[in-house]
């Protein structure tokens, strides 16, 4: 028990009184920086275009060690690995792609400030549903293939391993739209010498479609995430014994070891004399037939 610590869920209505909430992005799409925009609407009618804290970098496309979603991959940390990868906060990479001349995707990374409320961050072209300006982007300039490396909520950890990191989408059409629907809930982890770590969990499902006009379909091609923020918290408490009381085990284990093994040797030693007092009888009789 003091090597392999229970953990206790609780789960909470969320009384926190924060009004805001960080969305960490680290995402490459397949497409060159100018014909992208990025933008946020929640359901209170506030529109958020991208801001300083959100830069586009020309880069190359690759996938890397990424998987693809539908894999279900999964690489969790458990409760300590957690707390301990939470606490080396390393913000993220810069780009390694200086130059930009020849570059045909796009890294967008940063953070947004967001309400807390139900929203829906997209990555589309310009022109197209949602983009600002009058440009309108060709089709042919249109490829949402892309790859995550870092999608979270609230107090970035880079450490800490999110469903959606290091995952990939392949567009098998220049106009095709991917859904993500998000479900994020507050979590709180209190460990065995009460440090805290605060942070969101999400689960997610995917859904794409590839939008043919021809055929009468209706949509806009982007990469679309659409957050729900649940109303519970989950709570998980780190349980364990202390040193001490580990000892005071031991210490009883081995007592009632070596009480058992004394009371054990106890019973062989009556046996074996009772053994030997029959032996001797035995030997004693047979003595005296004989004679």
């Amino acid at each position: 028990e003091y090597w392999y610590l229970d953990q206790k869920y609780d789960f909470v209505v969320d009384q926190s009184i924060n009004h805001e909430l960080q969305i960490n992005v680290d995402i490459t799409v397949n497409t060159q920086c100018p014909y992208l925009t990025v933008d946020v609407v929640d359901v209170a009618g506030e529109r958020l275009h991208m801001t300083t804290e959100l830069e586009k970098i020309p880069t190359t496309f690759e996938v890397r060690s990424a998987h693809l979603l539908s894999d279900n991959y999964s690489s969790r940390l458990d409760f300590r690995q957690m707390v301990k990868a939470a606490s080396n906060f390393n913000p993220i990479p810069e780009n390694d792609d200086a130059n930009g001349d020849t570059k045909t995707a796009c890294r967008i990374f940063g953070y947004l400030d967001v309400n807390k409320v139900t929203g829906n961050l997209h990555i589309t072209a310009l022109g197209h549903g949602y983009g600002y300006g009058f440009y309108n982007t060709a089709d042919e300039e249109m490829n949402f293939t892309h790859r995550i490396d870092e999608f979270s909520f609230g107090t970035l950890y880079p450490h800490l391993i999110n469903p959606l990191d290091n995952s990939f989408e392949i567009a098998e059409a220049h106009v095709e739209a991917f859904m993500y629907f998000l479900s994020v809930v507050p979590t709180t982890y209190i460990d065995n010498s009460n440090q805290v770590l605060l942070t969101n969990q999400y689960s997610v499902t995917e859904y794409s479609r590839i939008i043919d006009s021809s055929k009468g379909g209706i949509g806009v091609p982007g990469i679309f995430f659409k957050y729900d923020i649940e109303p519970i918290s989950v709570r998980i408490i780190e349980n364990g014994s202390s040193f001490v009381t580990f000892l005071v085990r031991l210490s009883g284990l081995v007592g009632g070891i070596w009480v058992t093994a004394g009371f054990a040797l106890k019973v062989a030693n009556r046996i074996w004399s009772s053994l030997q007092k029959t032996i001797s009888n035995d030997n004693y009789l047979t003595n005296k037939l004989n004679q």
